[in-house]
C-alpha cells in the first residue's frame, strides 16, 4: 500500500451540479461509451440513439452491413435527427426541416434548396462522424472520429475475463432498470467494495469463497475482480437450484467475476450467466443503471427465470431483516442511498479501508480526477 489518503475525491463531488456537469463534459464526453450489443443492431437501416456526456450519437447499420456512429446533430439547425432506437425506412429524415441523410452520413437532399442557397455544396454538411467499435458483440462508441483504439482502450481485461461470447447466448426477458437515490460514483465505489460482501449480502451471496476473491487494475483505467465458489469447480446451490445448463467449460470460471470497463460498464459472470451492467447518472444524486443477464440458448422459460433470479443473488431466498425483506440488488441499493445521505454531512469522512477488499474504490476514484482534476477551493 502507497497512499495514506483512503478518499480522494471531495463530498461535492457526490453531490455538486457544477462537479456534474464538469463529469459530463470531461469524462463521459472523452472516453468509449456502451451502445448496447450487435443483437440490437442487427438488420440493415437499425439504429440506436445514445447519449455520451454532452454529445448525442446514434449507431446506424449501413445496407452493406458495417455500424456506423454520427453525432445526432442535423447540420440545419442541430435538431437530434434519429431517437430511441428501431430501423430507418430508406434514408434519415430530420424531423424538423426534412434534410435527408444517407445512412454513411451523407447529406442527399436539403428540402427548398433554392431557398436555402442554390449553390450549396451538400458534400461539406453531412452528419458530424464519431467512432464505433464493437467487443465480444459489445458495441461501443466515442465522440471523437479518431480515438484511442478500443483495443488499446482495454488493455489486457478481456484476457482476464472468462472466454464467453454473448453473441452465442440467449438473453432472458427485457433489461431491468433499476433507479437509486445516489450518486452514480457512490454505485460504482459500492461494486467495487468487497468489504461488505460477507455481511450485507451474507443470506444472498450464499455458496461463494469471500476471502479468496482476486482483484487486479487492468491497464490505466479498469478492473478486475473474481471470487471462487466455497466447493471448488462446483456451481453454488442457488446455480444448482436453477438448473442451468453451465456456460464455463473450465473450473476456474465456476465462481462469480466481474470486469469493470471504465467509467461505467460491468461485465459479469458466472459458470451459468453472464450480464452486462450499466450505470448511467441522470443528476447529481440520481442513477439509473440497467442490466441485461444471457444464459446458455434453449431452456425452457422457467429454468431462464430461475437463472436471472440467481444472476442477481437469488432473489426467490428473501431475507427478512428489521421486519421487511430484500434482495442482492435492494440491499446494494439501500447501502448506496445510505451513503449518499453520510456524503452530504459535515462530518463526512472515510477512515481507514479494508485495502485488500477495497483497493479498487481508490483506482476508481484516481480515475475520476485524471479526467475531472481538482479545482482551487473545491
Amino acid at each position: 500500500m502507497t497512499d495514506t489518503a483512503t478518499q480522494f475525491l471531495p463530498p461535492s463531488a457526490y453531490f455538486d451540479a457544477d462537479w456534474y456537469e464538469r463529469e459530463q463534459l470531461e469524462l463521459f464526453s472523452c472516453t468509449w461509451r456502451y451502445a448496447g450489443t450487435t443483437d440490437d443492431l442487427k438488420s440493415p437501416s437499425a439504429y440506436r440513439a445514445v447519449q455520451v456526456g454532452r454529445h448525442p450519437l446514434v449507431v446506424v447499420r449501413g445496407k452493406d452491413g458495417e455500424l456506423r456512429a454520427f453525432h445526432n446533430v442535423c447540420r440545419h439547425r442541430g435538431t437530434a435527427v434519429l431517437s430511441g432506437s428501431g430501423v430507418v425506412e430508406k434514408q434519415i429524415v430530420c424531423p424538423y426541416h426534412n434534410w435527408t441523410y444517407g445512412l454513411d452520413g451523407c447529406l442527399l437532399a436539403v428540402t427548398q434548396r433554392n431557398e436555402v442557397d442554390p449553390n450549396l455544396d451538400r458534400s461539406k454538411l453531412g452528419l458530424h462522424q464519431a467512432s464505433v467499435a464493437v467487443w465480444r458483440g459489445l458495441v461501443f462508441v466515442h465522440p471523437d472520429p479518431a480515438p484511442e483504439p478500443l483495443t488499446d482502450w482495454l488493455a489486457d481485461l478481456p484476457d482476464r475475463m472468462a472466454p464467453y461470447d454473448p453473441q452465442q447466448l440467449a438473453e432472458f426477458g427485457e433489461p431491468q432498470r433499476y433507479h437509486i437515490k445516489a450518486n452514480w460514483k457512490v454505485f460504482m465505489e459500492n461494486a467495487l467494495d468487497n468489504y461488505h460482501l460477507g455481511y450485507v449480502h451474507k443470506e444472498t451471496l450464499v455458496g461463494y469463497d469471500h476471502k479468496r476473491q482476486e482483484q487486479a487494475a487492468c491497464g490505466d483505467r479498469h478492473w478486475f475482480f473474481y471470487e471462487p465458489p466455497l466447493k471448488p469447480g462446483q456451481l453454488t446451490p442457488m446455480e444448482a437450484e436453477a438448473g442451468l445448463k453451465p456456460i464455463a467449460t473450465e473450473p476456474r470460471w465456476y465462481g462469480s467475476a466481474f470486469g469493470l470497463i471504465f467509467p461505467n460498464l460491468f461485465v459479469l459472470s458466472s459458470a451459468v450467466w453472464w450480464s452486462s451492467i450499466e450505470v448511467i447518472p441522470t443528476g447529481p444524486e440520481t442513477t439509473t443503471f440497467e442490466m441485461r443477464t444471457r444464459f446458455q440458448p434453449g431452456q425452457n422459460g422457467k429454468l431462464a427465470v430461475a437463472g436471472l433470479k440467481a444472476a442477481v443473488g437469488d432473489l426467490t431466498r428473501r431475507v427478512l431483516r428489521k421486519e421487511r425483506t430484500y434482495d442482492l440488488i435492494e440491499e446494494d441499493v439501500f447501502c448506496c442511498e445510505a451513503v449518499q445521505v453520510g456524503i452530504r454531512s459535515p462530518r463526512f469522512s472515510v477512515g481507514p479501508i479494508a485495502y485488500r477488499y477495497e483497493r479498487g474504490i481508490q483506482a476508481f476514484q484516481r480515475n475520476v480526477l485524471d479526467y475531472v482534476p481538482l479545482e482551487t477551493g473545491r
